[in-house]
């Protein structure tokens, strides 16, 4: 069990790392490469590094430091630590990767994108590992905790102010497109935190038994019965509640369709899904 649990802590030290690595390479390649801003924390040091040549690593790790007393305030101490190891692995590495530039191109949608798509994934092996890359990071991570919001949402929120710098220093086109890395970066982040994209579907029908033995036997996914009443005609209907993911919507309309093509149907969105058949982090 010991050496499980050492294993365990081993694999998340060295996770939190890849993560930071990915982070500070996909900023100088992308990012810096296409002269974008960012958000929070990032975004001051990388306003410095381009006004001031400040290094970008050393400016992030110090502005980090009041963050980090409001974490260990805030936030269990093991997250603190693990940020802290993240902090100081990105910080390093933003510094090492200067210059650096893996594809030669001209279109600033093109960083712009990229920066993003990097930046949410590392980010989200960070987490995954129980750490964060600091900055609004660990804001996002204390509104979670408190109000449920997920994170990628509030750290777009709080980025806001950054943005209107950027603009002031770098111009309408970079502070714009600096914006569209950040929504790339929120809306992968909380896709992948978020596990396996997934609809929660709701089915009215007279024929509820034989949909729900359809659903079982071609999908193979669960089915609840909830019992339910029509407002008009007053008799009683099993209500189906089920989960699928993205790919088996379409089936799962034929399937209904073919059983009874009166069914009330109603898809929505279902932002986390665990148990069965989905992630169970």
């Amino acid at each position: 069990m010991k050496l499980s649990k050492r294993a365990k802590s081993i694999g998340g030290i060295i996770g939190i790392a890849i993560g930071a690595i990915l982070a500070a390479y996909g900023i100088q390649g992308f990012i810096v490469y296409s002269g974008l801003s960012g958000g929070g924390v990032g975004g001051i040091a990388l306003l410095l590094y381009y006004t001031l040549n400040l290094p970008i690593g050393v400016m992030t790790f110090l502005f980090n430091v009041p963050l980090l007393v409001l974490g260990w305030k805030e936030i269990d101490k093991g997250f603190v630590f693990k940020t802290i190891w993240g902090i100081a692995v990105f910080s390093v590495f933003l510094d090492l990767f200067n210059g650096v530039r893996p594809l030669d191109f001209s279109d600033i949608f093109l960083g712009a994108l990229y920066g993003g798509l990097i930046s949410g994934i590392s980010s989200a092996i960070v987490f995954h590992f129980g750490g964060s890359l600091g900055g609004t990071d660990i804001i996002s991570k204390i509104i979670q905790q408190r109000y449920g919001v997920p994170m990628g949402t509030s750290a777009l929120a709080i980025n806001g102010v950054i943005i209107l710098i950027s603009w002031a220093v770098l111009g309408s086109k970079a502070a714009l497109y600096t914006l569209v890395m950040l929504f790339v970066f929120g809306r992968v982040l909380d896709l992948i935190q978020s596990g396996v994209p997934a609809k929660s579907i709701t089915i009215i029908s007279d024929h509820s038994e034989a949909l729900v033995e359809r659903i079982m036997g071609d999908l193979g996914r669960g089915a609840t019965f909830l019992h339910g009443r029509g407002a008009y005609s007053c008799e009683p209907k099993d209500v189906i509640i089920c989960v699928v993911s993205l790919p088996e919507i379409g089936r799962l309309k034929r399937a209904v369709r073919e059983v009874d093509p009166q069914a009330f149907m109603i898809i929505q969105n279902a932002g986390e899904v665990f148990g069965s058949g989905f992630s169970n982090e």
